[in-house]
């Protein structure tokens, strides 16, 4: 078993609030975790719950969070291994992590751009779902959408921690720290369910132990860093009816809240 001990170069500042370990991988890496008391303590700080982790072992075999370009093209971002684009992932994560059901539009929504898009990667020469039946405006098959709609939904409840990856640029604090926003690809209109992480703004942890030295002592760094972030689920809410002073794009009455896990960083766009 490998030894843990303390890693003060990295995270001193964050050893007054807890409890923190390494643990030397085979590769050569270090990784750093909090105990879970630390980090759900930390969740509503920053910085806070940020620490490099396995990544890999929370995105395997599970549905993640991770923003997959259509092959179809058109520039749409698909999530939960390329299924549905961010409007149907949300609102399928919040009726599976709340218990109720999606509502009427999202339901026929979802399902008509599901079987769209199969048709579009199959016109594309692209693998797509072949068990899903032909899409008919008139008269679609809800019998499939159905049962994939509920397998999808019984996974999303019993998963705890999700995986995804954000690219974007990087914002310097007064405390001479960097940190991103942690964004989600294709979250722009017609989204009425926020996925919202806890803390939104995170430090920004390297990967690489040069550049992460670099951090520390307070060097420069490039604008944009890819980070790959883990997220454990917290709760659902349900904020109540908009408040008139607030415009429609600008609010999300039902939110699925996520603690930041870990981060782990690379400079540039992947």
């Amino acid at each position: 078993m490998i030894k843990l001990k303390p890693l003060l170069p990295i995270v001193a500042a964050l050893t007054m609030t807890g409890c923190v370990t390494t643990e030397r991988m085979p590769d050569g890496k270090t990784r750093i975790r909090f105990s879970d008391d630390t980090a759900n303590s930390l969740a509503s700080l920053m910085p806070a719950a940020v620490v490099p982790g396995n990544f890999a072992a929370a995105s395997g075999g599970e549905l993640d969070l991770l923003a997959k370009k259509s092959a179809a093209g058109g520039g749409v971002y698909l999530y939960f291994n390329g299924r549905y684009d961010f409007t149907c992932a949300s609102a399928l994560l919040y009726s599976a992590k709340s218990g109720r059901p999606l509502s009427e539009s999202d339901n026929v929504g979802c399902r008509d751009r599901y079987y769209q898009r199969q048709l579009a990667l199959k016109q594309a020469g692209q693998p797509y779902d072949r068990a899903a039946p032909a899409y008919d405006a008139y008269n679609p098959n809800n019998e499939y959408w159905e049962k994939l709609k509920g397998q999808t939904l019984g996974q999303l409840a019993t998963t705890q921690q999700f995986a995804t990856r954000t690219s974007t640029s990087t914002q310097l604090e007064r405390d001479g720290s960097y940190t991103i926003t942690l964004k989600f690809a294709g979250n722009g209109g017609g989204v009425h369910v926020a996925v919202v992480p806890q803390p939104f703004r995170v430090p920004v942890v390297m990967e690489n132990a040069v550049e992460q030295a670099k951090l520390r002592n307070g060097i420069p760094i490039d604008d944009w860093v890819t980070c790959n972030v883990l997220l454990n689920y917290d709760r659902t809410v349900d904020r109540g009816q908009r408040p008139r002073h607030i415009a429609p794009d600008a609010y999300r009455q039902y939110e699925v809240r996520f603690n930041v896990a870990s981060v782990s960083c690379k400079l540039g766009i992947r």
